[in-house]
């Protein structure tokens, strides 16, 4: 099983965490979860900018690996 504490949580990189905190906190799993499908669709670039954006304001775009990793997260029901 997939988890946000143990897979999840470490995806998001400090910079991400900060880049982002003015819209919401991806350090909190509720969150997260809440905003799941919205981060999917943004990781991939899909109704927006794609985020974690590059440097020098943030460390992304992820790898497919990562991708796939919140994806399976998210298909798994968003496990805590």
């Amino acid at each position: 099983m997939i988890s946000y504490a143990k897979d999840t949580y470490p995806l998001f990189t400090d910079k991400d965490v900060r880049g982002m905190s003015k819209f919401f906190d991806l350090r909190s799993f509720g969150d997260v979860k809440a905003r799941s499908e919205q981060i999917s669709n943004r990781i991939r670039g899909i109704g927006g900018s794609v985020i974690p954006p590059p440097p020098p304001n943030g460390d992304g775009p992820w790898s497919q690996e990562k991708i796939d990793l919140f994806e399976a997260w998210v298909k798994e029901g968003c496990q805590p």
